[in-house]
């Protein structure tokens, strides 16, 4: 059974307790810690060792961050930063949840510097905090990078291991509590895209209803309204179809499409695809329908089956908007692979 690993990032040596006791405090989790101490990351042949530890991030889940009063090493690409500066930077573009964690200490110190970094006496403070004075602004620029980061920069202060097994233990039960509740309101969706997929005919209103209700069940509204548009485009793909093959037309025709409802000939109609082609085009391109100009007053062409059975005059249903016709621009043009085969599977078996 695959389990979540855990990234642990910072320096070593003045936080190597903390890092132990990290340690085993994920694996009570059941996650898998990754510390490069316990040598967790694959020192791969053709890296550099720093490179190793940075691109080992991507394969975690999960990322604490502990930042204390020491710089560490710095980072073999760019010597402006930590080894633990980089993996954090690994961890921010891979979208990982990072959880941070500052000493005390060193949050005090940096409530100072940033309360007098414009002054001219700065550089003769002294933070008791950091072991290297010299090290201090690039601690303090960091705690400063993971404070201004736009999302997931929340941070805790701790004194001692406990503070930080209480507030991840919060952390992660939170996160825990989110994932049951996204797969409810997924449950939700479903649900309503059934509702949404097999509603036929709805008035305005009942529309602006359900749509209304789906876009409160979604924690993301932008993924909502895309979702919505995906239905309504498989919905009128689907009425363009049906009406085209008249199942539901004014003309009743006893047409045989046997020989278009293998699933080779389905996949190979919905492989057509309905871009820079008009809705006639499009038709006579999947074998099933031809145009036929049977000089008729009326004038203009037909459409008509492979069969040879009468459709609909194709230039009347564009002058008159006919709905196969808006429900061409409007659904099929719109319609992907996988909705027009869906879609076909419906109608021809």
């Amino acid at each position: 059974m695959a389990t979540p690993k855990v990234f642990i990032s910072s320096t070593c040596f003045d936080l190597s307790e903390v890092r132990e006791q990290l340690n085993k405090f994920v694996r009570s989790f059941g996650f898998d810690p990754i510390l490069s101490e316990h040598g967790d990351v694959f020192y791969h042949p053709d890296l550099h060792t720093h490179d190793a530890c940075v691109h080992e991030v991507s394969n975690c889940q999960l990322f604490i961050l502990i930042v204390g009063g020491r710089f560490g090493g710095g980072y073999v690409k760019d010597k402006s930063k930590s080894i633990t500066n980089a993996e954090y930077e690994a961890a921010k573009a891979a979208n990982i949840p990072v959880f941070t964690y500052i000493r005390n200490s060193v949050l005090n110190n940096h409530h100072i510097y940033r309360e007098n970094r414009n002054q001219k006496f700065i550089d003769k403070i002294n933070f008791p905090a950091i072991e290297k004075q010299d090290d201090a602004e690039s601690i303090f620029k960091f705690i400063d990078e993971v404070r201004r980061s736009p999302v997931n920069n929340a941070f805790e202060g701790f004194s001692n291991f406990n503070d930080i097994e209480v507030h991840l233990r919060k952390q992660w039960a939170g996160l825990f509590f989110e994932f049951l509740r996204t797969r409810e309101v997924k449950t939700q969706i479903d649900a309503t895209n059934h509702l949404l997929s097999n509603l036929k005919d709805s008035n305005g209103k009942l529309e602006a209803l359900v749509k209304s209700l789906y876009r409160s069940s979604s924690p993301d509204e932008a993924k909502a309204e895309e979702s919505i548009s995906e239905i309504e485009t498989y919905a009128i793909t689907k009425k363009f179809f049906t009406e085209i093959f008249n199942l539901d037309g004014d003309i009743p025709i006893d047409i045989e499409i046997d020989q278009f409802s293998e699933d080779e000939e389905i996949k190979k109609i919905a492989s057509i695809t309905p871009e820079n082609k008009s809705w006639v085009e499009y038709l006579i391109e999947t074998g099933i329908f031809y145009t036929d100009d049977l000089g008729w007053d009326e004038g203009g062409r037909h459409l008509m089956f492979a069969t040879g059975e009468y459709c609909l005059e194709i230039e009347a249903s564009v002058k008159n908007k006919r709905p196969i016709y808006v429900n061409f621009e409007k659904g099929v043009r719109k319609s992907t692979l996988e909705q027009r085969e869906k879609i076909l599977n419906e109608l021809l078996k």
